[in-house]
């Protein structure tokens, strides 16, 4: 499994570190070994919050994230662990050809 995080604006390296660990383990229990997810996250431009792109196989959206910066890692675990859950859905209840 390929997961790749950037997060410049965010300074704190144990913080970076608990973001890293969280979306890991979200994308693992939820997706194939051999799928690539890359997030980006980013001080949103408006000035009030995270924005955080994901981008994986089918898959692009960016989203903005509101909440103090040590919650982060769990605000972006929980967004992550709906996506895939609801991608994992769709496949699920979409007929085989």
């Amino acid at each position: 499994m390929s997961v790749s995080i950037s997060c410049p604006q965010l300074g704190d390296a144990g913080l970076r570190n608990q973001l890293t660990t969280a979306v890991k383990t979200v994308v693992k229990r939820w997706r194939p070994a051999f799928e690539s997810w890359r997030l980006s996250l980013f001080k949103s431009q408006s000035g009030s919050g995270w924005d955080l792109a994901i981008s994986g196989p089918r898959f692009r959206k960016i989203f903005t994230l509101n909440g103090p910066v040590d919650d982060l890692p769990g605000l972006v675990s929980a967004y992550i662990d709906a996506i895939l859950s609801q991608l994992s859905d769709q496949r699920r209840a979409a007929p085989n050809h």
